[in-house]
């Protein structure tokens, strides 16, 4: 199985960094050239952006006393430390030979959002199987049918297809990182719930990720755990393939989450009354 490479969190830019590496994997899971090409596009643009800082950096040897002396020297050094952070990233993603066959950032961004509806579906679906699982008394047990079945039939999120084959092709597309998928939608959901506006919730979201990244991850890890442990009735392989699923690194670098799945609210439940398994013919 693939192993997700996390950087330091507790390092400068960690956070923002981890963040680079889980949407890379998320968007394209079975495709590294273009995980590559992404991060070497992005850590592009910021090399760019502190280059151009670098103007503004005080001089230590113009400063007035020992105090602006060392503040200045100090700026410095976080602009080196920052700017070799940042470098070793654009190296690990090619260079500029990655850049120059790469489309451009406002592409990326495009064709990441284009695929949202697909992730969150594939997220939706895990977290419904998950939910299904504190119900014994379900004929069947839980399965994906059972979560493609809700999603057909019951409001979601906007993006979010309708279509049974819409729905298995994107659990196909994206269940090697469903996991992930499915902590972005918790995310989402909660940042809406505590938000008025779409300004307030673009800025809650971007603090959440921003500065408390860990926490995703450790609601991913919780989604991992079950899709890697949990046989569907009648399976003998697990909900998530053990050998396709992006996991995280064994060196846990977050405490688990003290969230635990809920199960199904009785709108959920009256939905899956109806829900008949496929005839074999």
């Amino acid at each position: 199985m693939p192993v997700l490479d996390l950087p330091d969190l507790n390092q400068p830019h960690g956070m923002y960094l981890a963040q680079i590496a889980v949407r890379a994997v998320m968007a394209w899971p079975t495709d590294a050239a273009t995980r590559r090409r992404y991060v070497a596009i992005v850590m592009a643009h910021h090399l760019g952006e502190l280059e151009a800082a670098a103007d503004g950096l005080p001089d230590p040897a113009q400063a007035a006393d020992w105090f602006e002396t060392i503040a200045a020297i100090r700026e410095h050094e976080e602009w080196q430390q920052t700017w070799d952070f940042l470098e070793s990233w654009f190296n690990g993603g090619g260079r500029f030979a990655a850049v120059a066959v790469a489309p451009g950032i406002q592409e990326y961004q495009a064709l990441m959002n284009s695929r949202m509806g697909d992730q969150l579906a594939a997220g939706l679906i895990l977290a419904l199987v998950r939910r299904m699982a504190r119900h014994p008394e379900l004929r069947g047990g839980p399965s994906v049918k059972k979560a493609i079945f809700l999603l057909e039939h019951v409001p979601a999120p906007g993006g979010v297809p309708r279509n049974s084959n819409d729905l298995w092709q994107a659990w196909s597309d994206y269940k090697p990182v469903s996991h992930f998928c499915a902590a972005l939608f918790d995310c989402i959901h909660e940042t809406m719930d505590e938000t008025g506006s779409p300004e307030a919730f673009a800025v809650r979201m971007q603090q959440r990720l921003e500065y408390g990244f860990d926490s995703f991850l450790a609601e991913a890890e919780a989604y991992q755990s079950f899709g890697l442990s949990f046989r569907p009735w009648g399976k003998s392989l697990p909900l998530l393939d053990p050998v396709q699923t992006w996991i995280l690194p064994a060196a846990r670098q977050w405490q688990p989450t003290p969230m635990v799945a809920a199960p199904l609210n009785d709108y959920l439940l009256s939905v899956l009354r109806n829900y008949r398994a496929p005839s074999a013919y």
